[in-house]
């Protein structure tokens, strides 16, 4: 009797929102993120591939990775990089920033977007 009320527990656990949809998001972004770690390194100290490494990114400005060669137009961009505006930029780069060199075509969804964003936040924090 005590092992089935603790395994209907665990499952009730295991199988509510709040704890799936964390879980869940992560491993989501983490898929997400293959699309990008062609470009984009996240470890410290890992040099920039095609792309620059993005470590620290939210909070920071844009074009900010010492040593990269951003475009001119994202360097004249003035950006911030916070939820929204890294959202819009994961969705189209090019209607973000005119002329970007980031030739990037969406092909995520609404859902793998927001997972990405939860993925990216829990990876490059500055530590």
């Amino acid at each position: 009797m005590i092992c089935r009320l603790l395994w209907a527990f665990m499952v009730g656990l295991v199988c509510s929102p709040v704890f799936a949809a964390g879980v869940n998001d992560l491993q989501r972004g983490r898929i997400a993120f293959l699309r990008c770690a062609a470009c984009h390194a996240l470890q410290v100290d890992e040099p920039g591939k095609v792309g620059p490494n993005l470590r620290g990114t939210l909070g920071r400005g844009a074009a900010q990775v010492p040593g990269f060669a951003y475009s001119e137009a994202l360097r004249k961009a003035g950006l911030t990089w916070d939820d929204a505006t890294l959202k819009r930029w994961i969705q189209d780069p090019a209607s973000v920033v005119p002329g970007t060199a980031m030739t990037y075509v969406n092909t995520l969804s609404e859902t793998e977007v927001q997972a990405l964003l939860v993925f990216l936040k829990s990876q490059t924090a500055v530590r």
